[in-house]
């Protein structure tokens, strides 16, 4: 008796959970969320969270991965910004005549994305081969800089 008993309340606890997961738009967004997370597509793993987050705001997964894609978001866009700066600094210092205005944008540019990447916040959730390209990327414009600006001692 108790066997049957419990073996249809573990059954219909089953069936109840596969329901509201299958049939919930929140939770459904929140696992769509969690693959596109997984595959490196932040930005619509961002998108799918934060509707899934509209729909529940108690839903944790999507809470969960709203942020770490918006963190992921973040260190993606570093990465670009800093790949299309790298091509401007190497275009100014290939120019036959560098000036020292040249020089001057070099700094700022090189101040700026350093300052950007310590405001970059991982987490243990964050992938760690996106974040060490934005180490790697901040690497070269700290020796840009120290090479530049920095006097010899």
């Amino acid at each position: 008796m108790f066997k049957a008993l419990f073996t249809a309340l573990s059954i219909f606890l089953i069936i109840m959970i596969i329901f509201f997961f299958g049939f919930s738009d929140s939770y459904r967004y929140s696992m769509e969320a969690r693959v596109k997370y997984f595959l490196g597509d932040y930005q619509e793993a961002r998108d799918l969270a934060k509707k899934a987050f509209d729909l529940d705001p108690y839903n944790k997964m999507a809470f969960s991965i709203l942020a770490q894609s918006k963190i992921s978001a973040k260190l993606v866009d570093y990465i670009k910004e800093s790949d299309n700066y790298l091509k401007k600094i190497e275009f100014l210092t290939n120019k036959q005549n560098f000036s020292n205005r040249d020089k001057i944008k070099i700094k700022m540019i090189t101040e700026v994305m350093m300052q950007k990447f310590q405001k970059l916040n991982p987490t243990v959730m964050t992938n760690k081969e996106l974040y060490a390209q934005c180490i790697k990327r901040y690497k070269k414009f700290k020796t840009i800089y120290e090479k530049l600006f920095q006097k010899p001692e």
